[in-house]
């Protein structure tokens, strides 16, 4: 078995999927391993591109693949693979928050003066489309009166972030934050570990209008749609959401009966407007009240395919097209 791990590729300069000769190099190794016979894993992103030269380098071979989520219904698939597809770290992200159902008070009425922030973002691992994003949201005071998080500035990306409408939109005072309002730079292990972090969050929650899910890269077209744990949070709490990631995501988060509490936008721009928008509703007492209280039915339809998703993923896994 080949695990051809795409994060080692993708955090560069280049576009994803530009097919530079480091990530030709993935791709042939997985082909290379694919017609000796053994079953090769796609762990985490793909590319349409990666996909397509795998595909054709592999064309009329038996053999299987197993991917983290499905692939988009539009890529060809060269019927002699047998593909099967299952995230098993989010799988086992579900399991264990659902196992905490009893430990947090569900949401989905709230009173808007208890409410002093507009939106509560966490960024999570470092990556050029959510940093580019990240920074227009920054440089346009959206974030103003808001929690999120970023980690620490790296000069090497800095010097290489693509951030061009008209002109470029950046932040170059960009700095390091966290949820819980330190200056104590958190380790990777504290933020997987729900004990100690989910309590952090919620607790951050408890002071926000609008949750906003900050996928992988966001606006990004073309990539398999492999979902990270942050969608859970806000469905878990009862709080409304947003999303801000690329169209496959959201295409599977609705394949699995998920809804944003307000309409999914495909470009930086329009997010940086919708959210302003957001933030002027936000700023009227009965505005904002009307707003939090016309999301409940969505807030407990999401709660219900939450439940569902355990099953629902085991369900995909062997039927992912």
């Amino acid at each position: 078995m080949l695990e051809s791990q795409s994060d080692k590729f993708i955090n560069t300069p280049e576009p994803i999927g530009s097919m530079t000769a480091v990530e030709r190099g993935h791709i042939d190794r997985a082909i290379s391993a694919f017609k000796s016979g053994q079953t090769v894993v796609f762990v985490e992103h793909l590319h349409k591109n990666h996909w397509k030269y795998f595909d054709e380098h592999t064309k009329g071979i038996e053999g299987k693949i197993e991917l983290w989520e499905p692939l988009p219904k539009d890529w060809q698939v060269d019927g002699k693979k047998k593909i099967t597809a299952h995230n098993p770290d989010l799988w086992q992200e579900v399991v264990e928050i659902l196992g905490k159902r009893n430990q947090f008070k569900f949401q989905s009425k709230r009173q808007v003066q208890n409410l002093d922030k507009d939106f509560l973002m966490t960024y999570g691992n470092r990556e050029h489309e959510r940093e580019l994003t990240t920074q227009v949201l920054e440089r346009l005071n959206v974030l103003d009166n808001s929690i999120y998080s970023r980690p620490e500035i790296d000069p090497h990306q800095q010097e290489n972030l693509n951030i061009d409408y008209i002109f470029p939109i950046r932040n170059d005072h960009a700095r390091y934050r966290n949820i819980e309002g330190t200056d104590q730079v958190l380790s990777f292990k504290y933020l997987h570990d729900q004990s100690r972090s989910l309590r952090a969050l919620y607790d951050a929650s408890k002071r926000v209008n609008c949750w906003v899910v900050l996928g992988e890269f966001p606006f990004v077209k073309d990539i398999t749609p492999n979902l990270s744990e942050k969608f859970l949070w806000p469905i878990f709490f009862g709080i409304p959401w947003i999303y801000l990631g690329p169209p496959s995501q959201i295409g599977l988060l609705r394949d699995y009966g998920f809804e944003p509490n307000d309409t999914y936008r495909y470009d930086v721009r329009s997010a940086a407007e919708q959210m302003m928008w957001l933030k002027s509703i936000f700023r009227d007492p009965i505005l904002a009240q009307q707003w939090q209280d016309s999301q409940g039915e969505l807030i407990n339809k999401n709660l219900k395919a939450l439940e569902n998703l355990p099953d629902k993923m085991l369900e995909f896994k062997n039927n992912p097209a």
